[in-house]
């Protein structure tokens, strides 16, 4: 009986040891919100028995058994991490996909020539081997060309929705008539100008972004991953799946392969995070509610122009005993008569705070990842977009009547007492608000086990067997424009043998002739 135990202990540790995967995460951007989503991915797949490798600029505190930092790119650039002024942020703004391709993209691709990665590329571990690439869908695809080189699948993952140039090479294309893209700031139903500008936008992002980074990541692979490695466009398109931080609660109801799978709230499901002490006290007496007001881990509010922090003073401290929480990242650069309702901290644990019974409302730059924080947790919105996709997360929480949207140049005194007042007191805000929460929670999986299994299905049956056709034509042969070119010039051609052989015909019998012998006879007359 002992020995039959023993036995099937045995058999249970080498199932539980073969049923996981070998995983090679590799995310270049030195962006603490984008890494929000990968870092949750990676160690959901680590507690759920696969052995994952990371590259990252970040540690992550108390990782998983199966979970190893393999190239730890912290100290290789500064990270983006309360190092945006207001003033760079809108001059991002003007030219988003241009800074993608270039600072976030092709600058992060020289990241391949360190020593690390290139004993990571030339010498992999192959007990196991690698069984599957995960890589950020962003501006470095770069880093696919990695999975290539080791001949395995490729997963690619987008902590925003697709961009353009995303939706070129998953196949997924969006059609413009209906989908606002990522970097348009109209949400809803277009009208016939709206989509006129949706689609030159999206095909100009689209090219842009092609030719800021072709030849650059196509030379960069070749030099340090392998000289024989294919064009950086057929590798991209080589992708088996692509996971989606989107959700049709979040965007509306879209077309979408078997490839892209929406992974929204992911980062949320395996949050583990919780309150200091200080905190948790200061929040739990905030019986009348807060306010809490952030602009993200980038961009710094303290940077405001002083009639602006000014405005804000003056509108927070009248909505007390309401108190304010504001994460500052240096205190000392705000201007004097800071209002007694407002505590200021460098670092706040954002989703224990969206969290907490005593929130009331949340203004923010309209960042993605604490946008679908607060409908998890179904708080109203103060949104003040700046940059990127931003515009468009604030539009579509304001189209669902969860949200008021306020320009950064419009801020006064008199627009956030407008806002302030209606989003803590008017309970339209707030019903809708756990309303569209009810409805983002209601899936058939959670995000995790929906990315897992398509992770698994990918490695177990090759990364072509959900490859889409469209992949294989060209922008005008999906946007049928050489079928409709085809429609016309055969419809003109029609007429025109249709005209000819008509003439033709009345010529031959004389019809013609006499009509215009007629003719003349009565101009003559």
């Amino acid at each position: 009986m002992l020995r039959s135990v023993i036995v099937l202990l045995l058999s249970s540790v080498i199932i539980s040891q073969v049923s996981g995967y070998r995983i090679l995460g590799i995310f270049p951007l030195n962006s603490r919100s984008h890494e929000m989503m990968f870092e949750a991915l990676m160690k959901g797949l680590a507690k759920r028995g696969h052995q994952v490798d990371v590259v990252t600029h970040f540690s992550v505190k108390n990782p998983p058994k199966n979970y190893k930092t393999v190239v730890n790119l912290a100290g290789t650039m500064e990270t983006l991490v309360n190092n945006f002024t207001i003033d760079f942020a809108l001059s991002v703004r003007g030219d988003v996909g241009y800074h993608v391709a270039t600072t976030f993209g092709n600058r992060l691709c020289n990241l391949l020539a360190l020593k690390e990665m290139q004993d990571l590329i030339h010498n992999p571990p192959n007990d196991p081997p690698y069984d599957v690439l995960i890589t950020e869908a962003f501006g470095s695809t770069c880093f696919m060309g990695i999975a290539h080189h080791f001949n395995i699948p490729i997963v690619a993952a987008s902590s925003a929705v697709e961009y353009p140039w995303v939706s070129d090479f998953t196949g997924n294309n969006d059609n413009p008539a209906v989908v606002p893209n990522a970097l348009y700031m109209a949400f809803g139903q277009l009208n016939f100008w709206q989509r006129l500008e949706n689609t030159i936008l999206y095909h100009k992002e689209v090219m842009s972004y092609h030719s800021l980074t072709d030849k650059f990541q196509t030379d960069i692979m070749r030099k340090y991953i392998n000289p024989n490695i294919p064009n950086i466009r057929e590798v991209e398109r080589s992708v088996a799946l692509t996971l989606v931080n989107s959700h049709p609660i979040l965007f509306g109801v879209k077309s979408v392969l078997p490839t892209v799978v929406q992974t929204a709230g992911l980062h949320i499901e395996e949050n583990d995070a919780t309150l200091p002490k200080d905190l948790k006290k200061w929040m739990d007496e905030s019986k009348d509610g807060v306010v809490y007001f952030t602009f993200g881990s980038m961009v710094i509010i303290e940077t405001l122009p002083v009639d602006k922090l000014k405005a804000l003073y003056a509108s927070f401290a009248k909505i007390s005993p309401v108190r304010v929480l504001m994460k500052i990242a240096d205190k000392t650069k705000l201007p004097p008569g800071l209002p007694n309702n407002i505590l200021t901290l460098p670092w706040i644990p954002q989703q224990p705070i969206l969290a907490h019974n005593n929130t009331k409302a949340f203004m923010t730059h309209g960042g993605l990842m604490g946008s679908q924080e607060a409908l998890y947790y179904g708080i109203p919105m103060i949104g003040v977009p700046i940059f990127a996709d931003q515009p468009r997360n604030v539009a579509s929480f304001v189209a669902k009547n969860m949200s008021i949207q306020l320009q950064l140049e419009d801020i006064s005194e008199e627009t956030l007492d407008a806002a302030l007042k209606a989003i803590l007191f008017d309970p339209k805000y707030r019903m809708s608000a756990k309303h569209h929460s009810k409805l983002f929670k209601d899936n058939p999986l959670s995000s995790m086990d929906s990315a897992e299994f398509w992770i698994k299905y990918i490695i177990r049956n090759g990364p072509h067997v959900l490859r889409p056709p469209s992949l294989n034509l060209t922008w005008w042969q999906l946007a049928l424009l050489d079928v409709y070119a085809f429609i016309i010039l055969a419809s003109i051609m029609a007429k025109l043998v249709l005209y000819y052989a008509l003439k033709f015909i009345l010529q031959k019998f004389g019809i013609c002739t006499k009509s215009n012998q007629i003719r003349n006879e009565k101009k003559r007359n």
